[in-house]
């Protein structure tokens, strides 16, 4: 083990009674939602461009045996999906709303928030009598300190706000974005380490008297592309430095995510804690991410872009399989709700449970629309077909139940379907976009010969962002 994060002393806790229904039909109050009765303990892993392409269990060159022995116990996803980048999937977790209904359909500007009217999942939680926990990136505002983890139903957060950051300096855009809470943290260290420390201390120090709720969300592999402290595989044989540089990202952030389930063991709480692992959104293919088979990358409503890993590990409660029904980010809300027994109403959100369908063997069609996509382009599901606008206003049609590479336009031969679902598009909001004009985050991390530099240490040229936060 390349790191011990806290884990000397850790004792032994009592085990957890299996977990009650999955019914959502009754209120659950907070004297019933404790750990006594059993209610699960819930790990949200999220990724940060990581690609279909990038994980062991999927076929990936890439070693992830962490992720690979998570995806043997649980349900992984066939069709599992988030948005094509990145804010408007987090937007989707926290809601489970569609973000593109509130003008989130790109990385999200500085300036710009997730509307404060909104209920954010970790508040539910939090009403049922849940303990919430958010350690990695939120990139949902930052402007505001209203608009900020911490004041969004998380009772402590811990990591930073944008995009991205350097991994080793902690700075995005010339500002230190390291904090705890209200606090800006300087704290020497790899970002991943950093945060897998910070989990494994709240798993380390979980009294156990009401359930967690724990959002870990790592930057790893997003970029910028650096080195990592201690590389454990070598990649040297890959096909570009960007991709061995990425691999190593990737195996670095793979062994961190063990380090976080062994804490779960030696807590005695793994049987009764639902983890739930997936990326933000497609590989980004210019920076060392691959697909697979699929069409597209980051930033595209092709399956490359959108079609991501997706798995659930619930030992208590659910049986290793494979689930085929699509599940979109949205869902995420209304299934963790129904399956922790918290009462919730259907039309609070624009999700809805797949919980049936990650328990049972017989699973439910679910007849609706989902629109995912960017400011540029749109995808309209209707399983099995998926509908493409791009950015020419082109529309491509697909049947992803006999064509899921999307190798078949079959739009000339379905006039009639085409427009059904043109028809959902005309429903979305015309609201100002509330994604980043700026360039793309890799480009800020090139040498002169256009190429990245992995050696890379961004310096402060401005306070701290959280010290210029209204």
């Amino acid at each position: 083990m390349k790191k011990t994060h806290y884990l000397i002393g850790i004792c032994c806790a009592f085990l957890l009674q299996a977990c009650q229904g999955s019914g959502s039909s009754s209120v659950v109050t907070k004297q019933e939602n404790n750990q006594a009765t059993g209610a699960p303990n819930i790990l949200f892993i999220l990724l940060d461009d990581l690609g279909y392409g990038d994980v062991g269990y999927l076929g990936s060159q890439i070693q992830t045996p962490n992720i690979d022995n998570l995806a043997s116990q649980g349900v992984t996803l066939k069709h599992g999906y988030a948005y094509p980048i990145c804010s408007p999937t987090r937007a989707a977790l926290m809601t489970g709303k569609n973000p593109l209904n509130f003008g989130i359909d790109g990385p999200m500007e500085n300036d710009a928030m997730l509307p404060e009217d909104l209920t954010t999942m970790p508040e539910r939680f939090q009403e049922a009598g849940y303990q919430t926990w958010m350690v990695g990136k939120w990139h949902l505002g930052m402007a505001k300190r209203s608009a900020m983890p911490h004041n969004r139903g998380f009772d402590d957060f811990y990591g930073f706000l944008g995009g991205f950051v350097d991994y080793y300096t902690h700075v995005y855009f010339g500002g230190l974005d390291w904090q705890n809470n209200d606090t800006s943290l300087r704290e020497e260290g790899f970002v991943t380490e950093l945060l897998t420390a910070k989990a494994i201390d709240k798993i380390t120090h979980f009294k156990g008297d009401k359930p967690f709720f724990m959002y870990l969300s790592y930057s790893a592999p997003h970029t910028p592309l650096q080195y990592v402290p201690n590389a454990i595989n070598d990649y040297s044989g890959f096909e570009s430095k960007d991709r061995q540089v990425f691999a190593d990202m990737t195996s670095d952030v793979d062994q961190d995510i063990g380090e976080v389930l062994a804490a779960l063991d030696k807590r005695g709480i793994a049987e009764n804690t639902i983890v739930v692992f997936m990326s933000d959104n497609g590989g980004n293919l210019e920076a060392g991410a691959n697909n697979g088979l699929l069409q597209g990358g980051k930033s595209s409503v092709y399956e490359g872009g959108v079609r991501v890993p997706v798995l659930i590990r619930w030992p208590a409660q659910l049986q290793s399989k494979t689930m085929t029904q699509p599940m979109f980010t949205q869902d995420w809300a209304p299934t963790l709700l129904e399956a922790a027994n918290i009462d919730y109403q259907p039309n609070d959100f624009d999700g809805v449970s797949q919980f049936v369908n990650l328990k049972e063997a017989q699973e439910k069609t679910f007849k609706r629309e989902v629109v995912v996509g960017t400011a540029k382009q749109k995808a309209v599901y209707q399983w099995p077909w998926k509908l493409i606008v791009d950015a020419k206003g082109n529309k491509h049609l697909f049947n992803l139940s006999q064509d899921e590479f999307e190798h078949s336009d079959v739009a000339m031969e379905h006039p009639e379907l085409v427009a059904q679902l043109m028809s959902e598009l005309t429903l979305l909001p015309h609201l100002p976009s509330k994604a980043a004009k700026g360039p793309p985050p890799e480009s800020l991390f090139l040498d002169a010969h256009g190429l990245f530099d992995y050696n890379v240490r961004k310096a402060e040229t401005r306070k701290p962002w959280l010290e210029t936060a209204l």
